[in-house]
């Protein structure tokens, strides 16, 4: 039998509050395809998801408080550290944690993430598993109906 994927370390020593089901995730990045490949594995694995790129996002998050946001980082207009750091303005997304979801390498992004506000780490290419091993770490399900 193969052993599970280890999940990435936290970028911060906070503690995650537990989020009532359905968890909520919005993923913000500018690539179409991979977001809505994304939103798709969320959506079956019993989230609800919504996508945006990074104009949309600000707007989105005014009437719509996600308990997760996953940004990529290369992005034009604004880089996913950029956006990180205006949802961090936002008062009631102060404290919803944020994960970089990038190809970059993390010793790439690490500093950079950590002084805009982000709480985590996963790369593009460990696939969805590592992805939603962390979402379930960074948003633990209340067991409270």
């Amino acid at each position: 039998m193969p052993a599970a994927p280890s999940i990435p370390p936290l970028w911060t020593t906070r503690v995650f509050s537990s989020v009532n089901p359905p968890v909520c995730v919005l993923i913000i990045d500018d690539d179409h395809d991979l977001a809505d490949a994304l939103l798709a594995v969320l959506e079956a694995e019993g989230f609800e998801a919504r996508t945006a790129d990074c104009p949309a996002c600000l707007r989105l998050i005014g009437i719509w408080i996600p308990d997760i946001v996953v940004v990529d980082i290369e992005m034009p207009i604004r880089n996913g550290f950029e956006v990180a750091r205006a949802i961090r303005q936002v008062a009631h997304m102060r404290l919803v944690p944020i994960i970089a979801h990038t190809s970059l390498a993390e010793e790439d992004v690490v500093r950079e993430g950590l002084a805009a506000g982000m709480d985590a780490y996963c790369s593009k290419s460990d696939g969805p598993t590592m992805l939603l091993a962390l979402l379930r770490r960074v948003a633990p399900v209340s067991l409270d109906p």
